[in-house]
């Protein structure tokens, strides 16, 4: 597949500086020459005069490439990095300045926690991941002390968005997305309810949580499937509906979750950045398999992106799945943060964090003219030997 007009060529990519964490990607139409490259400002040599101080709490572990990534632009601002998170973490201590493992804590007590966090380490920049819903409410506190915090929006923005149904609610009748079928099960008839109608459209049927993170949750409802053969063939992606079926008759306690049409086709992670409603940049990542992405110029999915960014006057990162069924885009969700593989999208020529924190900092930011798109990226696994002593 060839790279687009105004674009970098495969010979420019290494001494552009565009990719500026280390990785190893093979582009099509070059197959074979890896593309490495360093990262220019690690922890060992970063100036320690008068530093940005930036604190992640709970990041997931992929966080790590986007922040190395953050640290390789060659600019004047220094950053340090704090993170604090659930348990030891290597790949976040590596890039961390300060690491700590948080108590125990939610609601109102996780604030004071994060606020405290803040006062002890002269905390400038917050990129909030976890708790955001209650973080929200305090905003003013954190201001109060001097912290610019990362959201995307406003309070109701996150109720809405955090909660699938509500969201889907909220732009059924829009000719922004296509929506799929969707149905809020809070017990039997509900399900028979919302089993009848997906098949009646002709479509099979897959549940979520209507809160939920990445595909945490998902599982696809097989109708040929025994609980007795779930114990041999079914993988975490699936369940029976005979299982379904026996919990939503036996049990009088059931958190709702949502029952909705399953998209046979294509998906697509969106990873945004914007500023008071206008999309600055969408880099749309088509998921092949759990080792292989690509990065493709879809115009209609970017389109998409700056209408729900309007729509719902997003700012800084958050990231849009869209799936297709029969050529058709539809709406997964939106995330009300940056995604685990934000990193990915960076290998197009924008470094997202760093763009972002300069947007929180109210300084100008110029998106890269020249972009790298339509190539794939490949996982591949790296491992360390540590030696235990004796």
């Amino acid at each position: 597949m060839p790279l687009k007009g105004n674009n970098y060529s495969p010979d420019e990519v290494e001494s552009s500086g565009v990719v500026t964490c280390q990785v190893l990607f093979i582009l099509e139409g070059i197959k074979g020459e890896n593309l490495k490259t360093v990262s220019k400002q690690s922890i060992a040599n970063r100036n320690p005069h008068k530093p940005i101080r930036v604190y992640f709490n709970r990041c997931f572990t992929s966080t790590s490439n986007i922040i190395q990534q953050l640290l390789s632009c060659p600019d004047a601002h220094i950053f340090k990095i704090y993170i604090s998170h659930g348990s030891v973490n290597n790949y976040l201590q590596r890039v961390a300045d300060y690491f700590e493992v948080e108590p125990l804590l939610d609601g109102k007590d996780y604030v004071d926690y994060c606020i405290n966090f803040c006062l002890r380490h002269k905390i400038d920049l917050f990129v909030p991941r976890y708790n955001v819903t209650t973080l929200i409410n305090y905003k003013e506190e954190f201001h109060r002390i001097g912290v610019k915090v990362m959201f995307i929006g406003s309070s109701k923005t996150y109720q809405l968005l955090e909660n699938k149904a509500k969201t889907y609610d909220a732009l059924r009748n829009t000719d922004i997305v296509a929506i799929p079928k969707t149905f809020c099960v809070k017990n039997y008839q509900d399900y028979l309810k919302a089993h009848k109608e997906i098949t009646e459209i002709g479509s099979s049927s897959c549940m979520k949580p209507i809160s939920g993170i990445g595909g945490n949750g998902f599982k696809r409802i097989i109708e040929t499937m025994s609980e007795t053969d779930e114990l041999y063939l079914s993988s975490g992606s699936t369940i029976a509906e005979e299982r379904i079926v026996r919990i939503l008759q036996n049990s009088q306690n059931v958190e709702p979750f949502i029952v909705m049409e399953y998209l046979e086709g294509d998906e697509f992670s969106v990873d945004c950045l914007a500023n008071k409603g206008k999309l600055m940049i969408a880099i749309p990542r088509k998921k092949l398999d759990g080792y292989r992405q690509n990065i493709e110029h879809r115009v209609d999915l970017i389109d998409i992106a700056r209408k729900l960014t309007k729509r719902f006057n997003l700012s800084y990162l958050y990231n849009i799945q869209v799936k297709f069924n029969k050529e058709k885009a539809y709406l997964i969700e939106i995330n009300t943060r940056m995604s685990g593989g934000i990193h990915k999208s960076s290998f197009s020529g924008v470094n997202f964090l760093y763009l972002a924190i300069k947007l929180l900092m109210g300084e100008d930011v110029t998106i890269p003219e020249r972009l790298l798109w339509d190539f794939q990226i490949q996982n591949t696994e790296h491992y360390e030997l540590v030696n235990l002593g004796s």
